[in-house]
């Protein structure tokens, strides 16, 4: 581990979105700025075809399965991830931040808050407005905590290696 927390965080959710590409068809991650950059709340950007999301989501609650899913007739869209490492409880100005930067993010459909123990109580009342909000205009928030991103490593690197016999040798 390096002596900076945050870039650890945001390197630690990037090898998770490689194991995603991976897994996933028809997905890309871009990180634009460098750690402590200003980088309008998006310290990376998933390309991916819309429904993963919701999968994603589900996989980081516990309550998704080990089957891939079939997205490769849907729409690609992008979503913003904002990495906060800490072992404590995101609060409300976290939270109002994260939200603030969704307007800085027109080209994003999803916006993922990821990090943290939970939301503080008044951070999930807010988070939970701004969802609603969001998805009026057909956007997608997103909360998942550490416990989520441990979900989502389980999951996707105990996914069998592709089995077809087939390397490509690019």
């Amino acid at each position: 581990m390096s002596t900076n927390k945050g870039k650890d965080g945001e390197m630690r959710v990037l090898r998770l979105l490689s194991h995603i590409v991976e897994a996933e068809e028809n997905c890309d991650v871009t990180r634009h700025t460098n750690t402590n950059t200003a980088d309008g709340g998006a310290d990376l950007i998933l390309e991916h075809p819309q429904g993963l999301l919701p999968h994603l989501g589900s996989i980081a609650s516990g309550e998704g399965n080990n089957q891939l899913s079939d997205f490769s007739d849907a729409q690609r869209v992008k979503t913003r991830i904002d990495v906060k490492t800490t072992e404590n409880k995101l609060g409300p100005d976290v939270v109002n931040k994260f939200a603030g930067d969704i307007r800085r993010n027109p080209d994003c459909d999803g916006h993922v808050l990821m990090g943290g123990a939970d939301l503080s109580g008044q951070a999930k009342s807010d988070f939970k407005e701004i969802q609603d909000a969001q998805a009026e205009v057909g956007k997608k928030v997103v909360y998942i905590p550490n416990t989520g991103i441990e979900n989502l490593e389980r999951h996707y690197t105990a996914l069998p290696k592709d089995s077809s016999g087939d390397e490509d040798q690019t």
